[in-house]
């Protein structure tokens, strides 16, 4: 048992720093029936990525939003109601993830943000 305990802890410390660390990046498209997988393997890395978020890595992340929903509002006319909706359920969910881990300011950064693409 001994003999296993280092070897143990050193494949412990190796696979904690393989973890990806810092803001994630939306892969922009131009075919509008990949957009929602890019966008919600985005929310979904942005989830488990933001609860150690810094005020740089929000600003990152509130940026690679915008371009999410750039590319959003490029496609929304090719893409179906279901799609959209899919799209809005994604939004929603990163929303969430502001919400919970970012704080009042980046919501409303966001929200703002949000605002200014979409007119």
């Amino acid at each position: 048992m001994k003999k296993l305990l280092p070897l143990l802890l050193f494949v412990l410390l190796a696979f904690a720093g393989c973890q990806p660390k810092g803001p994630v990046l939306y892969q922009t498209t131009d075919n509008p029936r990949e957009l929602n997988a890019n966008v919600e393997k985005f929310v979904k890395q942005t989830e488990k990525r933001s609860k150690h978020y810094t005020a740089m890595e929000w600003q990152i992340a509130v940026e690679q939003f915008v371009a999410m929903s750039k590319n959003y509002v490029e496609f929304r006319n090719a893409m179906t109601e279901e799609e959209c909706n899919r799209f809005d359920a994604a939004r929603l969910q990163f929303m969430k993830a502001v919400e919970t881990n970012g704080g009042e300011e980046w919501v409303a950064e966001v929200k703002e943000a949000y605002a200014k693409v979409m007119q």
